[in-house]
């Protein structure tokens, strides 16, 4: 069985794995390292994704509310 996956869906599907790769290394700066300002870099650039994936889902009529 073949699938094909529209460019929207395979974008969302990336976005939601870099914030998967981006939640751990907040974690470890959180956690581990102790640095503010990567912590703070990478609390961005995860931000800024979930405002991409926050209009993807809108095209299919979906809403979410991000957690802190």
């Amino acid at each position: 069985m073949t699938f094909n996956i529209s460019e929207r869906a395979a974008r969302a599907a990336d976005i939601l794995e870099s914030i998967e790769e981006l939640n751990k290394m907040i974690a470890f700066h959180r956690e581990q390292s102790k640095d503010d300002s990567m912590r703070n870099q990478y609390e961005f650039m995860r931000q800024e994704l979930l405002k991409e994936l926050n209009e993807l889902l809108a095209s299919y009529q979906i809403s979410i509310q991000v957690a802190a």
